[in-house]
């Protein structure tokens, strides 16, 4: 659920909106209120007090309400707010279609040079990633990011064999494109977690 300033979502305010949610997600949203606005915390407050599932807003301060702490960094944090959880996954599908960008880029490089065979290469591998994020998007089905996963590292082994064969290796080269493997893995695991772990208003 987006917690965007009502007035700006629409005409529903968050209390109207809310009053749909059952007593189980209103006790969510109480639970994890640091990570909400104030207006949609005082609408969430004000259906649990109608509700009975709390006296007053000074419950929120019992151990019932307040968000167990971390007990340490993790590698894929979990996000219980819709709206944030909205923005995170929009900006790593944001990502990802920037890293179809690369082999697209570099086809280009290679049809300046004269080399069609990895023109082609790099064209195909662009426009597959960009169809595979975009199917992703749509249908957030896991086996379209494992898919990814394979084609990634396959891309990446490949254009690292030809690094290492030319005749002036460049450590360089081949440093930016494990970091960017990397990265790019990285988002994809993180986006599969995240879709697994969709908060319960969406």
């Amino acid at each position: 659920m987006n917690n965007s300033d009502p007035n700006s979502d629409g005409p529903a305010s968050f209390y109207e909106r809310y009053t749909d949610f059952t007593d189980g997600q209103i006790r969510e949203i109480l639970k994890n209120h640091r990570n909400y606005q104030e207006s949609a915390v005082t609408a969430a407050v004000k259906i649990a007090i109608e509700r009975e599932l709390i006296h007053t807003e000074q419950d929120l301060l019992g151990p019932e309400y307040q968000s167990k702490p971390s007990t340490g960094l993790s590698l894929f944090p979990d996000i219980t707010d819709s709206y944030q959880y909205k923005k995170v996954v929009a900006s790593i599908f944001r990502v990802l279609f920037f890293v179809a960008l690369i082999p697209i880029i570099f086809a280009t490089l290679k049809y300046s040079e004269g080399l069609l065979n990895m023109t082609f290469v790099g064209a195909v591998i662009g426009l597959i990633w960009a169809a595979l994020t975009f199917l992703l998007l749509k249908t957030e089905k896991m086996f379209i990011a494992n898919v990814q996963i394979v084609l990634l590292i396959f891309a990446s082994f490949g254009i690292g064999y030809r690094l290492f064969i030319q005749n002036t290796f460049q450590v360089v080269d081949l440093f930016i494109l494990v970091i960017g493997t990397m990265l790019a893995l990285y988002f994809l695991f993180y986006l599969k977690h995240l879709i697994r772990s969709k908060p319960s208003q969406l």
